[in-house]
C-alpha cells in the first residue's frame, strides 16, 4: 500500500491500514468487540466502509525529521508531502505539545481517529487505536496536549506510524489518512530530548509581568519567593533583549497609609537587593513604592480578608527590545 496521496472506490483500500477488510457490506473478518468498537470509531470519525482515500505519507526517501533547539523552545518536525508539516513543539515553562498544520486543509473539522499503524516491512504488528482528537477548520488544524503527544512520541519510537483518519470536507463518500513517518526518527529525537531537558524554566510571557504576594506584616522573602525570583533571574541572564525592571511595592488599605508606604518600600527593595545579590546589573533596577495608595489597588473596596491579601504585593515588570 503506498502511502502517498491516492484514491480509490474500493473499501479494501479504504480501511486496509486499519486491519478492516468489507466488501460492500459484507465484512470479511469475524466481528470480535473489539472489531466492532474501531470500526464504530472510524465511522464517528466519518470514515467510511466504502468510498475513496487520500492518503498523506512521507515516502521512505521523503521522511526527514528537522530539530531545532535553543533554551528557550524546542521541536521536532516532519514535512508531509501535499499537506503540511507535523510539529512537536516544548516552549520553556510549557508542556508538550503536537500541531498539525496544512497548506490547505483537506478534513473536515470534528472528531478524527487517532491510531498506531505499523510500517509496510512490519505487517506483523497491530494496529492500536489512540482515541479522537479534535480537527479544527484552521491552523493548527490539530492540536494536542501533552499525553497524547507523548504517546505519538513513544509509538514512533518503537517504528509505528501515527495516523489520523477523519472524512473529507469536499465529499461525503471520500476520507482522509494522514501518517507521520517512524524513518529517521532516532537520531532526530535524540536530539529533541537533550533539547528539552536543557530548556529555561520559564518563558518570557510568563514572566513579563509577575506579582510576589506578601502576608500580612512580612518583610522578609520567602523560600517560595526566592524561587520565584530566581526563575525570572535565569531567564533575563539568558535573553539580553531584556533591559529593564520595573518594581512597584504595594499594600493593603488597613492600617496607617505612613506604615503602609514604609512596609511598601521595604518589600520592594527586599526584592531589588535580592535581585542585586544573583548578579542583575543595578542600572536595570527601577524601584518604586506606593503604599495603599487607593488607585493602586487590585480590590479597591477591600471587603475581606482575601481582598487584602491580592493588594499586599510587589509587581516586576520586564521591558524587553
Amino acid at each position: 500500500m503506498s502511502f502517498c496521496r491516492s484514491s480509490s472506490s474500493r473499501s479494501v483500500a479504504s480501511l486496509a491500514s486499519t486491519g478492516i477488510y468489507i466488501s460492500g457490506m459484507k465484512m470479511r473478518r469475524k466481528c470480535t468487540s473489539s472489531f466492532c468498537l474501531t470500526l464504530c470509531m472510524l465511522l464517528a470519525s466519518g470514515v467510511h466502509a466504502s468510498g475513496k482515500v487520500s492518503s498523506f505519507y512521507a515516502d521512505f526517501d521523503q521522511a526527514v525529521w528537522r530539530t531545532e533547539s535553543s533554551i528557550f523552545e524546542c521541536s521536532l518536525a516532519q514535512q508531509i508531502p501535499g499537506l503540511g508539516e507535523a510539529v512537536f513543539y516544548h516552549q520553556a515553562g510549557e508542556t508538550l505539545s503536537f500541531l498539525l498544520r496544512t497548506d490547505e486543509n483537506p478534513m473536515l473539522a470534528g472528531k478524527a481517529l487517532l491510531t498506531s499503524q505499523p510500517p509496510l516491512w512490519r505487517n506483523d504488528l497491530p494496529v492500536r487505536d489512540l482515541g479522537f482528537v479534535d480537527v479544527a477548520s484552521t491552523n493548527p488544524l490539530v492540536n494536542l496536549d501533552a499525553a497524547r503527544s507523548r504517546l505519538m512520541l513513544a509509538e514512533l519510537d518503537r517504528g509505528m506510524v501515527p495516523t489520523l483518519m477523519r472524512r473529507a470536507w469536499y465529499s461525503e463518500d471520500e476520507s482522509v489518512h494522514v501518517g507521520i513517518s517512524p524513518v529517521n526518527f532516532g537520531t532526530a529525537f535524540q536530539e529533541y530530548t537533550q533539547c528539552t531537558g536543557e530548556l529555561l524554566p520559564v518563558n518570557f510571557g510568563q514572566i513579563e509581568r509577575s506579582t510576589v504576594f506578601w502576608r500580612s506584616g512580612q518583610r522578609e522573602l520567602d523560600d517560595a519567593m526566592r524561587k520565584q525570583l530566581d526563575d525570572i533571574v535565569t531567564y533575563v541572564k539568558a535573553d539580553p533583549r531584556v533591559y529593564q525592571f520595573e518594581i512597584n511595592g504595594f499594600t493593603d488599605g488597613s492600617g496607617n497609609p505612613r506604615d503602609n508606604l514604609e512596609f511598601s518600600r521595604i518589600r520592594a527593595y527586599a526584592i531589588h537587593e535580592y535581585l542585586l545579590s544573583r548578579g542583575i546589573d543595578e542600572n536595570m533596577l527601577a524601584t518604586r513604592f506606593f503604599g495603599s495608595t487607593p488607585e493602586f489597588r487590585i480590590v479597591r473596596d477591600e471587603r475581606s480578608a482575601a481582598d487584602r491579601d491580592r493588594n499586599r504585593r510587589v509587581t516586576i515588570r520586564l521591558l524587553r527590545e
